[in-house]
Formats: C-alpha cells, structure tokens, sequence
C-alpha cells in the first residue's frame, strides 16, 4: 500500500513539474518572440498610380467584423462565456464561402473596411483570408496591418488557440496616396499583454480633386470588461487625429468595429431582436457638426457565449461610422444577415463630399 501511495505521489508530482515546465516554456517563448508594433508604421500598398475622387457622385463604403470565418451562428466563444475555440474546417469554409460570396455581391462598393481577418492562423487553418476576399475584388487596392500576432496562445489549456496572425483590411477602388498603422494606448500587464491584441487604427489616404485628402480609418476598439481605461485612451487620440486632419480641411472617415455603442443611440429600437447597451460614447465627444452613421433597427453584434438562437441571443450595434461636418451622409444601413457567418453584421453607408464648403474651424472645435 505505501509503495502504490508513494508511486501516486511520484506521478502526480512529475505531471505538475511538467505542466510547470510547459507554461515556463510558453511564458520564455512568447515572451522573446513578442508582437511589438512601433507607434506610427507607414503601410505600402499593392498598386501604384493616382486616381482622383470626382466632385460629381456618391461614394459608398461597408463595414464588417468577419469574426476570422470562425464565429458563424453555430458558434460560441470560450473567452467570452463559452466553450469553443474555433469551428471545423467545414464550418470555418462555409463562413468564408458566405463573407466572400456577400464581398463579391457588393463589388461595386468603393471602400470595404474589414476586421478580424486572418492571414496565418491554427483557428482558420492557416487560410490567408485577405488574399481569398481581394480574388473576388480584382478592381480594388488593398492595405493592410496587423493587430494580433502571437507564435502561440497556449489557452483554453486542453485546446489552445496556437497561433494566430490577423489584423485590419481595407479595400478601395481609388488608389491610396499614403497609409499607416498608428498604434493606439493600453497595454495589460505581462504575463497576459503577450496573448492579446495590440490594437490600432489603420489609417488610408485618397486624392480628392480639389487637392484636398479622404482620410478613412479602419478601426477595431478594445472590447471586455476590463479594457475600459483603453477605450477612453482610443477614443481621446482619434479625436485628436480626426478633428486635426479636418482642421486641415481634409474630409474624414471613421469606422469599424468600436466596441461601444454611439452616442445617443437607442438601442430599444432594435427590431425582432434582444437588445442591450454596451459602453455608450458620450453624447460631447465630438463637436457639433461631426455625424454618428448607424442603423438603429438592425443590430451587428450578437453575444457568443452560446450559439445563435434569435430567440434569446442579446444584441446590440457596435459597428458604424463618425463622418467630419464636411461630408453628407446619404443613408445607412445595416444588412441583417441573421449572424449566419460572424458574429457581427457588415454597415453600407453612402456619403458625398461637399467639395465647397469653408473650413472654419473654432479655437473651441480643434481643443
């Protein structure tokens, strides 16, 4: 009996040096091979050439999240409240199949502004997401950046994430004059900042013929309940660049995923769905003028802590557009794809640049 107690504790005590061992492992690993993006990244893009935006005609731009092609109704989310880490190779094709096949319809749209798109990834199967979605828009110029670079995620423990490469997209039937990756503040502490994003806006510029610039960016804020001191510090360095570059008499474009709900949004008025608000931006964050795009009916972000049921899956809108005093806005709209293919739904809006109008810009506006 006291030699099986003794084997016992022989054994249990080697598997925990060798669990020890494994996480040690991992801490050195990642931490030797960190993501460590500089603040400011200028970005080349795949084409060369200038063509200028007209004065005569509207320009469309979509928003979406793509979830990574691993976050389609079938799915929950095991860091947020649920059990999965990613989908089967059937499922993570058939939500790929969906978003390309969605891209490709809208073709026609002159920038699409994508999120969560992976690159080289063990949770989409190493598919380069970027590259598929440009086959089926031939026409556009692509930029993109990185947000999220880790050689390995070794959580959920009996499952781990693994590697993962995916960041920001942005496409456009105009060609791009500049780009950049500008780093946004916040960082958790080590251990855990060496498996989470390193956020940022990525930040494209288009000739308007009046010799002025199209600023747009493509933004994905941080999310979870303890990112919120990171939020505000996203939110106070976009107002700094946005307001800056229309004090240059720019026209300027935000959108994306924010994470956050905008400003005097009325989430109650979201039909056949179950809705709740999510960190509201404050109705003073920007000065009179600036326009918040958004579709109050048609949410575009569902929780996943539980696969899809419309029933009793909460909802509520998280991606839309903030467009400078200088720009009007057509319509909005977002598509309800019934969350069949992310967890998020992709937003259309049409704008025009009002190539006329005079900047003037109050000592008040540009604080």
């Amino acid at each position: 009996m006291k030699m099986i107690l003794k084997l016992l504790i022989v054994c249990i005590l080697c598997l925990i040096t060798i669990v020890l061992i494994y996480f040690v492992g991992v801490l050195i690993y990642s931490t030797l091979t960190e993501f460590k993006p500089v603040q400011n990244e200028k970005i080349t893009t795949d084409k060369s050439g200038i063509q200028t935006i007209p004065s005569d005609g509207e320009l469309s731009i979509i928003t979406w999240n793509i979830g990574y092609g691993g976050l389609g109704k079938e799915m929950d989310f095991f860091y947020e409240g649920g059990e999965m880490t990613k989908p089967s190779k059937s499922q993570n094709q058939k939500y790929l199949n969906g978003i390309t096949d969605f891209i490709s319809k809208n073709d026609s749209i002159d920038f699409i502004l994508l999120q969560e798109v992976d690159f080289d990834s063990k949770r989409s199967y190493y598919s380069d997401q970027s590259g598929n979605l440009h086959s089926v828009l031939p026409e556009h110029y692509k930029i993109l950046t990185y947000n999220y670079r880790s050689k390995y995620i070794p959580v959920p423990f009996l499952n781990p994430m693994g590697k993962v490469n995916s960041g920001l997209v942005t496409f456009s039937k105009f060609s791009v004059i500049g780009a950049q990756r500008m780093a946004t503040p916040g960082s958790y502490s080590w251990p855990k900042k060496l498996f989470m994003l390193k956020r940022c806006f990525l930040i494209s510029r288009y000739q308007v013929e009046n010799n002025k610039e199209l600023v747009l960016l493509n933004i994905h804020n941080s999310a979870f309940d303890d990112a919120g001191e990171f939020r505000k510090e996203e939110l106070k360095l976009l107002k700094t660049f946005i307001l800056n570059e229309y004090e240059k008499g720019n026209y300027v474009v935000a959108g994306g995923d924010w994470n956050q709900n905008p400003p005097g949004s009325t989430i109650k008025s979201i039909r056949n769905y179950k809705s709740k608000e999510v960190w509201p931006i404050e109705d003073n964050y920007l000065p009179d003028g600036w326009n918040w795009a958004y579709d109050p009916y048609v949410p575009t972000n569902r929780d996943v802590i539980e696969p899809f049921d419309p029933k009793s899956t909460t909802c509520t809108v998280l991606d839309y557009f903030v467009i400078s005093p200088n720009i009007k806005i057509i319509n909005t709209k977002a598509v309800d794809l019934g969350f069949e293919f992310s967890d998020h739904q992709p937003v259309i809006i049409k704008i025009q640049l009002n190539l006329k109008i005079e900047f003037v810009i109050s000592k008040e506006q540009s604080d």
